[in-house]
C-alpha cells in the first residue's frame, strides 16, 4: 500500500505491533459469590442460548432452565460439580446481553466465581464438566479481548478432552445415549473455538480431525437433533467446515504455499458443504423447533455465524490468489480468462475471495443490528474485519472499476466493527483501522484517476494544441485533493510497465503453485479506544518482525514458484491480528 499510495496513517501506523488485551476488572482471589435471583438468571439463561448459537452447542436449554430452580434455591450450590457450568454460561449470557453496567458487573462475579471453582473442583478429577466448563472460560475470555488468556484455558480443555476420549467413537457409544451425545457435541464445540483461535491468531490447531475415528452418519438418518445417533455430530454444518479449516491452516499456510490442484479439493469440499447444507443445519440445531425460546433471533444468529464461517473458510483458501494478482500482474483486470486455464483459474480464485469477502459482510450487516441480538460477537468481529482488509486489497487490482461493490461493502464492514466497538476495544480499533483503510483506497483511486486522465488529456492536447502550456504551468491537482508525488505516480503505474514486470504466462505457470509471499500477512497490533472506559493493555509483538516484500515487485522473474519470504513472518497470520500498516505490506 506504500508503494500505491505513499506513506499515510493506514502505511505508518506507529502501534502496527501491539495486540489488545484487556485488563480483568477482578482478581482471582478476590471474587466473591454472585447474589442471583431466579428470574434475571433465567433470562440470563435465555440470553446465554441465543449468544451461543451457531457456537456453543454443549447442553440443551431444556436442562438449563430445569437446573436453575433447584440450584439457586441450594445453599450449598458451590458444592455442585455443575456449579461452574452454570455460573459461566450465566456470565456469557450477561456479557452478551450488556445492557448497562449491571450486566457488566454480574458477567465478571459469574465468570471469575465460575472460573475459580472449576480450576479448584474440576481439574485433579477430569470430567466432561471439566471439558465444558474450560471451553466456557475460552469463549468468553475471547469475547472479552483476553485471548491469550483464552488460548491458554483452550489447551486444558483439550487436555482434559484427549483424556477422555471423548473424540473416539468407540468411547462415546459406551456410555448412554444422551452421556455419548454430551460427549461429542463438547467435541464438535471444543473444535469451533480450537479452529476460531488458530486462524483468529495465527497459532497452530490443537485439535486435528485425524485424531477423531467418529463416523459420518448417514445425513438421512440423522435427521434433526433429537432422533439423531451419538455419531451424527460430526454431520452438523460447523464441525464440517471446522474440517475445511483445519485442512486450509495445515495444508495451505502451515508449507507456506497453495497449489491449484490443492485449491481445487477443498473447493470440491465446499460445493459438498452446501448442498447438504439444509440437513447438516438441523443436527446444529439451527431448525426451528417447538419449545426453543426466541427462535427468530437465535436462528437468524446460528445460521448467519455458520454462513460467515463458510465465507470465511473461503477468504482464507483464496486470497493468496488474489494477493498474487495484485503484486504481480501488469494490467489491473485485462487478465484474459482465455489465456489459460491455469490464469483463469488464478482469476476465478481471486474472484471468489472479493465475492466472499461481500458476502460474509452483508450478512453481518443484515444481523447484528436487530434488536436484542447479543453486544459481543467476537466471531463476527473478526470475520468482518478480515473481509473488509481483503476489499481493500480488492481495490488494488481495480475491482471497484469492474462493477464490485467495494465501497458499499466496506461501508458496511466499518458500521458493524463500530457497532461491536461501543462494548469491545478490539472491535474500535478494528474500525479506526477500516477507516484509514478507506482513506488510503480513496487517495489510491484518485490518484489512479489521475493518471488515466493525465494519458487521455495528453493524446487530446496531441491532436488540438495545448492552451495550458502557451499560459504557464498550472497544478495538475489543483482543488482535487491529495496530490500522488512523482515517485510515487512512478510506483503506482509499474504494473503498467511491461518491460519491468512481465504477466504470468502458461510456461512461468508449470508447478500451479503459489509459493511464501502471497500467503501471509503479518502479525501484531491493535490499538483503539474503549468507549465504555475499560482498561486494556498493549502488548510488544515487535519481534514478530514486518514482511519484506514490496507489491508491484519489479523483478523479472514472477513465476508462481520464485517467492521467498524473511525468515521472522509468522506461519499464520491471515486473519485476527494484522495490522493497519503490514497487511497490504509497505
Amino acid at each position: 500500500m506504500t508503494v500505491a499510495v505513499g506513506p499515510c496513517a493506514f502505511t505508518t501506523d506507529p502501534l502496527r505491533h501491539l495486540m489488545i488485551e484487556t485488563a480483568p476488572p477482578l482478581r482471582f482471589d478476590d471474587v466473591k459469590e454472585p447474589s442471583l435471583d431466579l428470574g434475571d438468571s433465567l433470562a440470563l439463561a435465555d440470553q446465554f442460548f441465543l449468544v451461543a448459537s451457531g457456537i456453543i452447542d454443549l447442553f440443551d436449554p431444556s436442562w438449563l432452565t430445569d437446573e436453575l430452580p433447584t440450584w439457586i434455591a441450594d445453599s450449598s450450590r458451590r458444592a455442585k460439580l455443575k456449579s461452574p457450568t452454570i455460573y459461566l454460561a450465566l456470565a456469557i449470557g450477561a456479557q452478551g446481553r450488556a445492557r448497562d453496567e449491571s450486566d457488566e458487573m454480574i458477567a465478571e462475579q459469574c465468570f471469575g466465581y465460575g472460573r475459580q471453582l472449576a480450576v479448584l473442583t474440576l481439574m485433579d478429577d477430569l470430567s466432561l464438566l471439566t471439558v465444558q466448563a474450560f471451553i466456557l472460560i475460552t469463549y468468553y475470555m475471547v469475547a472479552a479481548c483476553r485471548r491469550n488468556g483464552a488460548f491458554a484455558n483452550l489447551g486444558v480443555a483439550v487436555r482434559a478432552a484427549y483424556a477422555l476420549g471423548i473424540h473416539r467413537h468407540e468411547t462415546n457409544v459406551a456410555f448412554v445415549r444422551e452421556e455419548g451425545m454430551s460427549r461429542e457435541r463438547a467435541w464438535k464445540t471444543l473444535r469451533v473455538c480450537d479452529l476460531f483461535l488458530s486462524a483468529s491468531m495465527g497459532r497452530p490447531p490443537a485439535t486435528s480431525e485425524t485424531d477423531c475415528n467418529i463416523p459420518w452418519a448417514s445425513l438421512d438418518s440423522a435427521a434433526d437433533r433429537e432422533s439423531s445417533s451419538v455419531s451424527s455430530q460430526v454431520s452438523s454444518a460447523i464441525f464440517r467446515i471446522c474440517d475445511v479449516f483445519e485442512r486450509i491452516l495445515v495444508e495451505v499456510y502451515s508449507t507456506r504455499a497453495v497449489t491449484l490442484e490443492l485449491a481445487g479439493s477443498i473447493s470440491r469440499q465446499h460445493r459438498q458443504w452446501t448442498q447438504e447444507l439444509p440437513k447438516t443445519l438441523r443436527i446444529d440445531g439451527l431448525q426451528e423447533q417447538n419449545g426453543t425460546r426466541s427462535p427468530g433471533l437465535s436462528l437468524r444468529l446460528g445460521s448467519g455465524i455458520v454462513t460467515m464461517a463458510y465465507y470465511y473458510s473461503i477468504i482464507l483458501l483464496t486470497r493468496p490468489f488474489l494477493t498474487f494478482r495484485v503484486c504481480h500482474y501488469p494490467e489491473r483486470g485485462n487478465l484474459s480468462r482465455n489465456v489459460s486455464s491455469s490464469n483463469a483459474d488464478l482469476t476465478t480464485y481471486a474472484d471468489a475471495c472479493v465475492d466472499s469477502a461481500i458476502k460474509g459482510i452483508d450478512v453481518a450487516h443484515k444481523n447484528v443490528f436487530e434488536e436484542n441480538m447479543p453486544r459481543r460477537q467476537p466471531l463476527v468481529i473478526n470475520s468482518v474485519f478480515i473481509s473488509a482488509l481483503c476489499l481493500g486489497l480488492a481495490y488494488l487490482d481495480d475491482y471497484d472499476r469492474r462493477g464490485w461493490p467495494l465501497g458499499r461493502s466496506l461501508e458496511r464492514g466499518i458500521a458493524v466493527l463500530t457497532h461491536f466497538g461501543q462494548l469491545n476495544p478490539q472491535a474500535a480499533r478494528y474500525a479506526d483501522i477500516s477507516r484509514l483503510l478507506q482513506d488510503a483506497v480513496t487517495i489510491y483511486m484518485d490518484s489512479r484517476d489521475d493518471i488515466s486522465l493525465q494519458s487521455s488529456s495528453q493524446l487530446v492536447r496531441s491532436v488540438f494544441g495545448d492552451v495550458q502550456a502557451s499560459a504557464g504551468p498550472r497544478p495538475w491537482n489543483h482543488g482535487r485533493g491529495p496530490t500522488i508525488q512523482t515517485s510515487q505516480r512512478s510506483n503506482l503505474n509499474v504494473h503498467r510497465d511491461a518491460a519491468a514486470v512481465e504477466p504470468m504466462s502458461p510456461s512461468s505457470f508449470t508447478d500451479n503453485t503459489i509459493r511464501q509471499e502471497s500467503m501471509i500477512s503479518t502479525s501484531g497490533l491493535l490499538t483503539g479506544q474503549f468507549a465504555s472506559g475499560h482498561s486494556y493493555q498493549y502488548h510488544d509483538d515487535s519481534d514478530i518482525g514486518v514482511l519484506r516484500h514490496h507489491c508491484f515487485t519489479t523483478d523479472a522473474e514472477t513465476s508462481l514458484s520464485g517467492f521467498s519470504l524473511g525468515e521472522d513472518v509468522p506461519l499464520f497470520s491471515l486473519t485476527n491480528d494484522l495490522t493497519s500498516g503490514t497487511y497490504l505490506w509497505q
